[in-house]
Order: structure tokens, then C-alpha cells, then sequence
């Protein structure tokens, strides 16, 4: 065999690997969250100050989630949002609720497969708050916290403030499709949409 080949070879086995994986843990993420229900989705969201994470990411982006004009600088500085997301507890808070959040697109997405769309956009959002997290946590183990704290804290806040608007958006649209479909069985009327 040659040399091309084996690392061809070598390189397939990875990417199967990996594959299998991604697989498994999207089943297993799926089983798990078939056994939860609202309720318990709901009782595992830890309180967070809404309106502070609302405060720190309009500073950086408009409310549709598009960056500020430059003609718009941000406003808030490294200890207030330090204070207003609560250091590090606050940011661990919001990844543990951001896990939860997905688990509530799943959940809705199973009832209404056609928000599949805004499920994704969901999860796209968390890696994102994911990665500035760790991005966080490299930076309080190189003891270099408060320097790197007001960009990665403040994106964060942004990621969790777009995916609580998508999850309301995606519930929002989960309850019209519910009543549509109430309406439809109860007065035999055609659900408006």
C-alpha cells in the first residue's frame, strides 16, 4: 500500500469517527429530551436578570440582533458589565439556562416540525455563547479575566439575548399553530395563519 493511501484511509476512519460521534450524542440528546416535559423544562431555568443581559447586549447590537452602527458606540464599561451579567456566576447561569433553552426548541419542534428552522438558528446561537464562554474560562485561568471580560461577556449576553428571542419566537408561533389547531377541532372552523 502506499503511503497516499494510508493517510486517505487514516483520514476516512477520522471523519467516520467523528460522524458516529455527532450522531450518537444528537440521539442522545433527543432521548433525553423526550422524557422531559415542559414543567421540568421550565423549573431548570435559573434566574437571571433579564434586563441586565437585555441592558449589556443593546449596547452592542440593535434589538433585531444586527451590530450598532459606528456612529453608535457602546456605552457601557468593563465594570458595569462586570456587574450587570455577575461576573462569572452570571455566565455560567446563562450556559446552564442556554442548555435548557435548546431542549425547549426541541421540545417545540417535536409538536411542530415546521420551526425547524428557528430550532437551528437556536443552536447556532448557543455554540456561538459556547465559544465566548470558553473563550472566558481560558482567560480566568490565565488570570487575564478583567481584560477579556467586557468583549466576551458582552457577546455573550448577546447570544443568550437573541436565543431567549428566538425560543419565544419559536413558542409564539408553536401557540398560534396549537390554536389554529384547537380552533379547527372545535368549531370546525379553517385556522387563520
Amino acid at each position: 500500500m502506499s503511503a497516499q493511501l494510508l493517510v486517505s484511509l487514516g483520514i476516512s476512519a477520522i471523519v467516520f469517527v467523528a460522524l458516529l460521534f455527532v450522531t450518537l450524542r444528537y440521539v442522545r440528546r433527543i432521548r433525553e429530551s423526550r422524557k422531559s416535559t415542559w414543567e421540568d423544562l421550565m423549573q431548570s431555568i435559573i434566574p437571571v436578570d433579564r434586563h441586565a443581559i437585555e441592558t449589556v447586549a443593546l449596547d452592542a447590537v440593535e434589538p433585531s440582533g444586527e451590530p450598532k452602527p459606528k456612529e453608535h458606540p457602546r456605552e457601557l464599561g468593563r465594570q458595569d458589565i462586570w456587574n450587570l451579567l455577575g461576573g462569572m456566576d452570571g455566565i455560567n447561569r446563562i450556559e446552564s439556562n442556554s442548555h435548557v433553552l435548546i431542549e425547549m426548541a426541541a421540545y417545540l419542534q417535536r409538536w411542530h416540525p415546521e420551526a425547524a428552522e428557528i430550532a437551528e438558528e437556536l443552536r447556532l446561537e448557543a455554540r456561538r455563547l459556547e465559544w465566548h464562554v470558553g473563550r472566558l474560562r481560558a482567560a480566568e485561568s490565565n488570570q487575564c479575566l478583567d481584560l477579556h471580560f467586557h468583549s466576551y461577556g458582552q457577546s455573550a449576553a448577546v447570544s443568550y439575548y437573541l436565543m431567549l428571542k428566538r425560543v419565544l419566537a419559536l413558542y409564539q408561533h408553536s401557540q398560534e399553530a396549537l390554536f389554529g389547531d384547537v380552533q379547527k377541532a372545535l368549531l370546525g372552523v379553517p385556522a387563520a395563519h
